[in-house]
């Protein structure tokens, strides 16, 4: 059943069809979260229903011209900006990070691939925030014309933020001895 139908059937008082939009997009929204805010499982818990509320107070007023999952994440996006705004959040980095930094050290050429995506995941933690937004809706396969309504920017400037994150990620990765 597409979301259209569901959101329909969910507003007429079918609760089960809620249920399975919950269940459709609730790991993609729950990940989106976790990497927006790395090491903050209990903010991200709490914004991820806070976001999940905020998606039923206003499904009467979605509009289906976009896809449901980027309605979905411009709400937890939003709750995270107003979290971050409120904190002044900066992204924690591991100490052992800081000792590998500080000491020159580089890890081998033959990092396993877990590793590999452990730096990686560390590199998109220190993404300037708009650049990792799009990464990682981008990695939700969000089309950029959907991250730019997202965002309230031009296409241009979601493009130009994701050609300056993947600079950004490779730069980490080749200081860190891993080539991209």
């Amino acid at each position: 059943m597409t979301d259209k139908h569901l959101i329909k059937n969910y507003l007429a008082g079918d609760d089960r069809a809620f249920e399975q939009l919950y269940s459709r997009y609730r790991k993609q929204v729950y990940s989106y979260l976790n990497k927006m805010l790395p090491g903050q499982s209990a903010v991200v818990d709490d914004i991820y229903q806070k976001t999940w509320i905020k998606v039923v107070d206003n499904l009467r007023k979605y509009k289906d011209e976009n896809r449901f999952i980027a309605y979905i994440l411009r709400i937890a996006r939003n709750q995270a900006i107003d979290h971050l705004r409120r904190s002044k959040w900066e992204v924690p980095v591991e100490p052992e990070q800081v000792d590998r930094e500080e000491s020159g050290e580089r890890p081998s050429a033959e990092l396993e691939n877990r590793e590999v995506m452990e730096l990686i995941e560390q590199a998109v933690a220190r993404l300037p925030d708009d650049q990792r937004d799009v990464f990682l809706m981008r990695r939700q396969a969000i089309p950029f014309k959907e991250i730019a309504r997202i965002q309230q920017v031009t296409i241009n400037t979601v493009l130009g933020r994701m050609r300056y994150a993947m600079d950004n990620l490779r730069g980490q990765l080749k200081r860190l001895g891993v080539e991209p």
